[in-house]
């Protein structure tokens, strides 16, 4: 695993030989550990930038203090505050700002490339 990026929620790592091929990045948020594909990274980030807005639904009452993301292979519950929230949003964004600085220099040739993007 090639780490990515990393804050003080979790981080994201780059992984060579993922138990499934498609799943090429792995989110770790305290002990936990996520294969995900960019495609499952990129939906995460919507779902928290989602977040920000107020829930009116029974359960929540204005308050949101959880976010869901699902695919067929797996539903993910994080419970999240304001502040972890943001690192979280943070984590993902500069994620992929790594991931396409690397691919674009390795477009133009510029370097051999470290994380690849997939």
């Amino acid at each position: 695993m090639k780490p990515i990026h990393q804050n003080e929620n979790g981080a994201v790592y780059r992984v060579d030989n993922s138990p499934n091929p498609i799943c090429k990045f792995q989110l770790v948020i305290d002990s936990i550990g996520i294969f995900m594909s960019r495609g499952d990274l990129e939906h995460l980030l919507d779902i928290v930038q989602q977040s920000y807005a107020p829930c009116h639904c029974a359960e929540c009452q204005g308050k949101r203090d959880k976010i869901w993301c699902s695919n067929p292979m797996i539903d993910i519950c994080l419970k999240v505050d304001e502040p972890s929230l943001n690192g979280l949003e943070d984590l993902l964004r500069q994620t992929f700002f790594i991931l396409d600085m690397d691919a674009t220099l390795q477009k133009n040739k510029l370097i051999a490339g470290s994380y690849g993007d997939s």
